[in-house]
Formats: C-alpha cells, structure tokens, sequence
C-alpha cells in the first residue's frame, strides 16, 4: 500500500512521512479515533515504511522488507492484541522481553498494539515503565478510541495522532467504482468512517436495508390510528440495541421532509424515495419541531427513562406532527 492509496488523514500521512525523511521518529506514536478509521491500516504503511529500504515519501512495495511486511512475515514486526480481546500483564511481559533483544533482520522494531485501552492496570503500568526507557532501536504504535481510557502518564509519552472524519467528498472519490446513487448514501451514512462506507456499498453493512425498513415503518406510522402504536411494541423492544439508530434514521427521514417542504431538494439524502418525502411533506406540520423532539427522546434514552414510555412518546408525536 501506499500513502497517496489512504483517503483522508493528510495531516497525519504528512507527519509520519516528515518523520522518517527527517530523521525524527518517535519512540510511540499513539493513533486516536473511532473503528474503521483506517488507525491499522495506516500503523501497518507505516511500519511498512520504517522497514523499507527505498523510502522516498512512499514504501517502494518492491524491496524484501516491503514484501515481507506486506505479507506480514516480518520478524521484526509485533502486532499486540491482534484480536482485540485485552491485554494481560503476561502479554507485556513478552512485549518487554522482545523489545530489549537487537532486531533481527532491520535495523528497528515495531510494535502495533491494537485496543491498548484495554490494557489491564497491571499491564499498563508494566508498560509505563518500559516508555520511561525505550530502547533505541524500536518504534511502538499504540491504537485506541479514546485517549482518555488510558494512563495520562503513557499518553505524555506518545506521539498524538487524532483521525478525524473524512469528508463526504473523499469517501465519495473512494467509492468512485460503485453505484453513484449507493455510494452517495454510504458517504453520508458512514459518518466519515471509510471503512464503514466500503462496508455499505458492499453490503457488509446493513445499514441501508435498515434505512428502508425504518422507511415503510415512518410510513405505517403516520398512515394508521393510534393501534399501530400497540402492533409496534415488539419491534421496538426487539431493536432496543439499536434504537440510537433507528432514531438517527428517522431523524435523517424528518429532516428529508423539511427540506422539500422548503424547496431544498438538493439537500435531500434519501433521493431515491424523493416521490415519498414529497407525499409525506404535503402532511407534516409547518414549522414542527420534531427534530428536536427526536433527539430529545435520544437523549432521554441514553438516561435510562422507561423505554417502552420514551418510545410510545415517540410515536404518537410523530402521528401528531402528520395528522
């Protein structure tokens, strides 16, 4: 892989790449940001590039540390926790152990350790110790996502990257070999995570199905009495889990109607049901506030108020806003 083959991250890429061209790599780096933001992926290019032997702003994927690393049979290269299922005081113990022996075939080591936050206090403070001497001869990265999970001492001691979104634009330029349509709605569904956006339009992720269930039941909704309110009880308590969701999707779904109501098509995300929006845009309320009704039922929620109360709250002011 090459650096200009990520999307997204410019600042970061910049960075590491200065480092090695600069001779002022770090001892550890420590990669900030949700799942999917490409944190390992860019840990593995840039281990890749601290091994390879042509290094000119980018890995010449062509060398036998580039070859290796590509394939990940390196012997220099530690991936830590490459389950992501916690990190035992054992676990650095035989970090520390390789850390202290001489690399065997480069001149560095590297250490990804994916979820460091889930160190335990053991592990973590056996690990403290080893950043308060590095050796010279390695190079650690530690994954996580959130900063705030781990000791303030070992964050000090690292090197910050945080991933930000990337732009619905980028994602879109990413996605560029897929339907445009499809595409269009997992740049805005991922959230700028590409990662999560590949996962869409490939179906990995069922996001969209989702989105079209929660469509035909917005419609049910305000097409029906109050009974319907009753008949969707076990829905709702079923997809107790996924109700942040379901909420965001409906809110999304609102926000749709709003902006043809007003003329403002452009801004649609639902495009592909612009016939829908506009049958049920003729129904809603002028000036509803519904959107902010939705978020606070959201936040509602997340503070543990009787969900089956928050949720038949929900409908009926949906029904109420479309009478």
């Amino acid at each position: 892989m090459l650096f200009s083959q990520v999307a997204g991250q410019e600042e970061i890429k910049r960075s590491l790449i200065n480092s090695i061209n600069n001779n002022q790599v770090s001892h550890c780096y420590l990669f900030e940001g949700p799942e999917g933001m490409g944190k390992y992926e860019l840990a593995l290019l840039f281990a890749q590039s601290l091994f390879c032997l042509n290094f000119h702003d980018e890995p010449c994927n062509e060398c036998k540390n580039c070859i290796k690393v590509n394939s990940l049979n390196h012997p220099d290269l530690h991936i830590i926790n490459e389950e992501g299922k916690g990190i035992k005081r054992e676990d650095i113990d035989d970090l520390i152990s390789s850390i202290y022996k001489k690399p065997y075939e480069a001149d560095i080591k590297v250490y990804i350790i994916k979820d460091a936050h889930l160190m335990t206090p053991q592990a973590a403070n056996t690990f403290l110790k080893t950043l308060e001497e590095p050796p010279g001869d390695a190079v650690m990265i530690l994954m996580t996502v959130n900063s705030n999970l781990l000791l303030p001492t070992i964050v000090s001691r690292c090197h910050v990257h945080k991933f930000r979104s990337v732009s619905k634009e980028t994602i879109m330029a990413s996605l560029k070999d897929f339907d445009g349509q499809t595409a269009e709605l997992a740049a805005y569904y991922s959230k700028g995570i590409l990662n999560k956006a590949l996962n869409i339009v490939q179906g990995k992720d069922d996001i969209l199905k989702k989105r079209e269930e929660i469509i035909k039941i917005f419609d049910r909704i305000i097409n029906n009495d109050s009974e319907i309110i009753y008949e969707l009880e076990n829905y709702f308590d079923d997809e107790k889990d996924n109700i942040d969701s379901i909420i965001e999707i409906m809110t999304i779904w609102i926000r749709d109607i709003m902006y043809v109501q007003n003329n403002l098509e452009n801004l649609v995300i639902n495009k592909d049901y612009i016939d829908l929006l506009k049958l049920h845009g003729k129904r809603m309320k002028a000036n509803s506030d519904l959107i902010e009704f939705m978020q606070n039922i959201s936040d509602d929620i997340k503070s543990n108020v009787n969900y089956k109360l928050a949720i038949d709250n929900m409908l009926l002011k949906i029904q109420e806003d479309f009478k």
